[in-house]
C-alpha cells in the first residue's frame, strides 16, 4: 500500500508543471500511471491531491473495474490558504470558507480530506501577516469538520513552522514532515498522528540535481530535505510515532512504480519493514486488506525473497494479485 501518491503527475524534474497540462492529457496519464503502480505491487493507494477532481474519477473507474489500477482512496483537490501553495489548489481565506471547501470536496466524492500548510507565495504576504496563515486555529477547524463527517484528514507540512502546527492539531496523518523536532514528534505520538515521510522526494531530487544540473540553491534544498527527513524519521521511531509508507510519486520528483525504494530509505532510518507495511493499511482504513487472513480480500504480491529478512526483496516481484485475480 502506498499512502501518498499523485497519479495526475508523472514526477521527474518538472513535476509541478505537469499538474497544469491539459485536462484530457492529465486524465489519460493518470490511468497509465495507476496501472504502472499496480504492476509494481501497489494494490491500494491514497491519491492525496489532483487538479479538477481527476483522482476521484480515477478511483471510481478503478472500483468499477474499468481500468487496471490499485484500490484508490482519493482526496480530491488540495485545500490551502489563499496566497499560499499551488495555484491549482482549492483556496480559502476565512474559517467559513474552509468549512465550505471541505464540504465541497466531500460532495464531489472525496474519501479523505487533504489540507496543505505552507508559507506565503512570493509577493503575496500582507504586511504584518503571520508566517503560516493556515494557523493552528484554522487547522483545528478543518480537523473538526472532517472528523464530524467521518473523514480522515491528511496534512501537508514541510517547513519547521508548518510541522509545529500540524503535529499538534490532531490530524490523522502528517505528510512529509521533514523538519519535525522532538516536541513535534511527542505531540504526534500523543495525538496518534501518523507520519508519512515520503523520503523518495529528496532521494529523487538528489538524483535530478546532478542528472540535469540543477542550480546550487536547488541542490542545497535537496540536501537539507535529506538531512531533516532522516533525523525526523529516526526521531519518530524513538518517540513511538506510527509511520506509514508513502512515496509522493508524482507530487515530487519521485516516479511511480518505485515503492521499494521508499521502504529501503525507511529501513535505513531504523524502521522495520513489517511495521512500515502494516502501518499503511491502518492509516488508509482498509480492514479487509493488508494482511493474509481468511475472509479478507486477496490482494497479494508474490516475491522471490522475504522482505522481512531483506527489504530489497520488494523489488523482486513475481506476480501481483488483486481480489484473487492475477493482474501482473
Amino acid at each position: 500500500m502506498d499512502c501518498h501518491v499523485h497519479y495526475s503527475s508523472p514526477g521527474g524534474p518538472d513535476w509541478i508543471a505537469r499538474f497544469s497540462d491539459p485536462l484530457p492529457e492529465i486524465s489519460m496519464r493518470a490511468i497509465e500511471l495507476a496501472e504502472a503502480s499496480l504492476r509494481s505491487g501497489v494494490t491500494t493507494a491514497r491519491d492525496v491531491g489532483a487538479p479538477q477532481g481527476v483522482s476521484i474519477k480515477l478511483a471510481h473507474m478503478a472500483r468499477a473495474g474499468e481500468i487496471n489500477a490499485p484500490n484508490i482512496r482519493a482526496a480530491g483537490t488540495w485545500i490551502a490558504h489563499r496566497g499560499t501553495y499551488v495555484s491549482f489548489a482549492r483556496h480559502f481565506g476565512e474559517a467559513h470558507e474552509l468549512r465550505d471547501a471541505i464540504r465541497m470536496e466531500i460532495e464531489a466524492g472525496a474519501e479523505l480530506i487533504k489540507v496543505a500548510l505552507s508559507g506565503w507565495n512570493e509577493g503575496a504576504r500582507p504586511k504584518d501577516a503571520v508566517e503560516i496563515p493556515f494557523s493552528e486555529k484554522l487547522l483545528s477547524v478543518a480537523v473538526e469538520e472532517a472528523h464530524k463527517a467521518g473523514f480522515k484528514i491528511a496534512c501537508h507540512a514541510n517547513d519547521p513552522a508548518s510541522c509545529r502546527i500540524a503535529a499538534r492539531a490532531g490530524v490523522d496523518s502528517l505528510e512529509h514532515g521533514m523538519f519535525l523536532e522532538q516536541g513535534d514528534l511527542d505531540a504526534m505520538a500523543n495525538n496518534k498522528t501518523c507520519l508519512v515521510p515520503t523520503m523518495s522526494v529528496w532521494d529523487a531530487m538528489l538524483y535530478y540535481a546532478h542528472a540535469v544540473d540543477w542550480p546550487e540553491a536547488r541542490k542545497k534544498r535537496a540536501e537539507d530535505l535529506r538531512q531533516g527527513s532522516r533525523l525526523a524519521v529516526m526521531g519518530a521511531v524513538r518517540a513511538g510515532v506510527q509511520i506509514a509508507l508513502g512515496t509522493d510519486a508524482g507530487g515530487g520528483a519521485a516516479r511511480h512504480g518505485r515503492i521499494a525504494r521508499e521502504a529501503e530509505l525507511m529501513f535505513e532510518c531504523g524502521l522495520e519493514p513489517r511495521d512500515a507495511l502494516i502501518a499503511a493499511s491502518k492509516l488508509i482504513g482498509e480492514d479487509e486488506r493488508g494482511t493474509i487472513e481468511k475472509g479478507k480480500i486477496a490482494d497479494l504480491v508474490l516475491l522471490d525473497a522475504d522482505p522481512l529478512e531483506n527489504v530489497r526483496a520488494l523489488r523482486l516481484i513475481a506476480a501481483v494479485f488483486q481480489g484473487g485475480r492475477r493482474v501482473a
